[in-house]
């Protein structure tokens, strides 16, 4: 039985009904806040309306296909399977969709069909028809102060997943490497990539694609150099977890990696290229600015332990550890102040530090490959964001680049 207060709130809601949007969020926003606790479940929720679905965006990676929706405010949802033939369906709850999906068209090798419909009066369901079985997932990403909330769907080729479970069980960080090979592996990281922009500059340039950019300059560069290779860890406009970034580097058992990235300030002026290995545990950075950066950096998610499986003492799997993440550590400082020199001497850059900065970003954590992650410039600083876009200023960064990765390979002669 309603009170008198519940019935007094209802009429409240009733007006609130004929209000702008923009009023009746703020004002039920107040009420949640005043009402002592007696405002009615799913009252201030069901007033706005259904969620609106702004948009479907598709990103083709080599191992899934991610599909994000674009929301109004969060939502819940239901993500299951069908089979004969293998279908993947989403319901969502109480939404909308804000136009028309007739020109949606899935271009991928796993999804042969979408389609959208409404079961229900109050949900919305997404078909996907497969080609192939796959392992999907969802989550919710949460507003941030570029978009809206988004549901992902991540499909997943069961096949790939396999594969790459094989190999991360077969991996031995402490193998025997060839001694003599044909070339020097390089393996170059861009960072970042589909749904993940990274920093973004004052007339929109996206660190995800300048140093996709870059990397495929530097690859040219390098394949090009008789002695080297180079493998990428995406070539195209997609996302790649930081656990696969290593994963992938050691498929091709390097001689080195170097991730690239472009950063980003609160303050303008801030300006110059950097070059980071990673921090030795215990002595984490006293800089709050590269404390900042890591923390952004790693922010996407966790990378996994190392496979120490062969190994059976452990107190014998911790020294050999520690000895491969020295001996790792110490070639890195060496890749880093190559980079350093290589690039300072080249006429148009300019170094943000001019020494070889140490923290803990989570894509440098191979404990087996000499590590690097390369800062090429403040996207902030609206000089270098329109420098970034000029392919002149891209060959220079890879020409420095490359100098340093060959600058390195004499010195690694040289020790060994």
């Amino acid at each position: 039985m309603l009170t008198d207060d519940n019935m007094e709130l209802m009429d409240i809601h009733r007006r609130l009904n004929r209000l702008s949007d923009v009023n009746r969020r703020q004002l039920l926003q107040l009420l949640a806040l005043t009402s002592g606790g007696m405002l009615l479940p799913n009252l201030a929720e069901a007033s706005l309306g259904p969620n609106q679905i702004k948009d479907i965006r598709v990103w083709t990676a080599p191992d899934h296909s991610r599909v994000v929706f674009d929301l109004e405010r969060p939502v819940k949802h239901t993500l299951f399977r069908l089979k004969n033939p293998d279908r993947v369906v989403l319901d969502i709850e109480n939404a909308i969709l804000s136009q028309s999906t007739s020109h949606l068209r899935i271009k991928d090798p796993v999804v042969r069909a979408f389609r959208m419909g409404i079961p229900r009066p109050d949900t919305t369901r997404a078909v996907f028809e497969l080609n192939e079985e796959v392992r999907p997932r969802s989550f919710l990403l949460k507003a941030t102060k570029d978009r809206g909330p988004r549901l992902v769907i991540d499909l997943y080729r069961k096949g790939e997943l396999e594969r790459q479970a094989r190999l991360e069980r077969e991996y031995d960080p402490f193998r025997n490497r060839t001694p003599v090979r044909e070339n020097m592996v390089v393996v170059i990281d861009p960072g970042h990539g589909g749904e993940d922009p990274g920093a973004t500059g004052p007339s929109g340039v996206r660190e995800k694609d300048v140093v996709l950019t870059v990397a495929k300059k530097l690859a040219a560069m390098v394949n090009a150099t008789p002695g080297y290779e180079a493998k990428l860890t995406r070539e195209g406009d997609y996302y790649v977890s930081l656990k696969k970034r290593v994963g992938i580097a050691r498929q091709y058992d390097p001689d080195l990696f170097m991730s690239l990235h472009a950063d980003s300030f609160r303050i303008r002026s801030a300006r110059g290229t950097s070059v980071y290995c990673l921090s030795e545990q215990g002595k984490p950075t006293p800089d709050r600015a590269i404390k900042d950066l890591v923390e952004r950096e790693n922010s996407t998610d966790l990378v996994g332990g190392v496979n120490l499986g062969k190994v059976v003492d452990p107190e014998v799997a911790g020294i050999l550890m520690d000895l491969s993440q020295r001996d790792s550590l110490n070639r890195s400082l060496v890749l880093g102040r190559n980079l350093l020199d290589s690039l300072d001497a080249m006429p148009q850059v300019r170094l943000h530090y001019r020494n070889v900065k140490q923290a803990g970003f989570a894509v440098l954590k191979a404990p087996d490959i000499p590590s690097v992650l390369v800062e090429l410039a403040f996207l902030s600083n609206p000089n270098e964001e329109m420098m970034m876009k000029k392919e002149s200023y891209q060959a220079t960064l890879a020409a420095g680049l490359l100098k340093g990765v060959e600058r390195f390979a004499k010195a690694s002669r040289e020790i060994s």
